[in-house]
């Protein structure tokens, strides 16, 4: 029989491993209440066990998902977005045309050193896809947009009422951008934001890798994705699987471990009844119009 003493070491080491590195699931499709959802209970499970837990997922047909602070009067008149569906996410930033890109939830407890402050996560994730794509030959860097300031309390994408509509027209400090050093002048194109919100036991981080052009939506709706980028500049498009993978142990070196990659599907069902219950919030008219 183990000894109580030998049993509650084995119980600190089991924490320790939920507490450091990096915790990923890799969902399925969904449409955006149900995303919405599941990443509010991520957030949930990161206060449990203390530790910094993603999910990558996709979307079950294009959709937009609209930052918290944006108008819904502005996004239902663009007419790049008409006939989409529109969730309105609990994190801020811009707009978000999914169903070409990677879209990912990182959940942090508040008390986690990468939780103190708001650039000190977006830095951890953004800075190491820049390192991946560089070591794939992609010329990539962080975004510093003019007049941006040391002493700003808060990104782009906390700040209510600011920027474009769309995302990925936007450029806030921390965003991964990829540069054109031969275009006269020098052009850069984003492929990676991302938008926190900051609930009472954890940070929520939502962010979209635009992997490719959004062919299912109208032009005023679309940006070029990392592939088209790449193939513009002579580079061979990344392979997003492999990227990926790179980009997560980079993340988990900076939180301070690896990536245990959860075996067995989905986080959590989405047919979960504590889904269901999260779901129906987001599917309201009252949340999505309610600015």
């Amino acid at each position: 029989m183990r000894s109580p003493r030998r049993a509650a070491g084995v119980c600190e080491r089991m924490n320790d491993s939920l507490r450091d590195g990096l915790r990923v699931w890799w969902d399925g499709a969904a449409d955006g209440p149900t995303n919405m959802a599941i990443d509010e209970l991520l957030a949930g499970e990161a206060v449990r066990t203390g530790g910094v837990l993603v999910r990558i997922y996709a979307w079950d047909a294009p959709a937009v998902s609209l930052g918290a602070f944006q108008s819904i009067t502005e996004a239902r008149s663009h007419e790049g977005l008409v006939g989409l569906p529109i969730v309105r996410r609990p994190s801020g930033g811009g707009a978000i045309v999914h169903g070409s890109d990677l879209t990912f939830a990182v959940a942090v407890p508040r008390e986690h050193r990468l939780a103190t402050l708001p650039q000190r996560l977006y830095d951890t994730v953004h800075g190491a896809l820049v390192a991946v794509l560089r070591e794939w030959g992609v010329p990539a860097m962080l975004s510093e947009p003019a007049g941006t300031e040391a002493e700003d309390a808060l990104p782009l994408s906390e700040k209510p009422g600011t920027g474009p509509l769309l995302c990925f027209d936007r450029r806030a400090t921390g965003d991964v951008v990829i540069g054109d050093s031969e275009a006269n002048p020098p052009r850069d194109f984003k492929v990676m934001g991302s938008a926190q919100r900051r609930l009472p036991g954890a940070v929520l981080q939502h962010g979209s890798l635009l992997l490719a052009s959004n062919q299912a939506v109208p032009a005023s709706a679309r940006h070029r994705g990392l592939a088209e980028l790449c193939r513009e500049m002579g580079i061979a498009p990344p392979e997003p699987m492999g990227l990926v993978r790179d980009w997560l142990r980079r993340v988990g070196g900076g939180v301070g471990g690896g990536v245990v990659e959860e075996a067995g599907g989905a986080f959590v069902s989405a047919k979960d009844a504590a889904v269901v219950e999260a779901a129906r919030r987001f599917r309201e008219e009252a949340w999505t119009a309610r600015r």
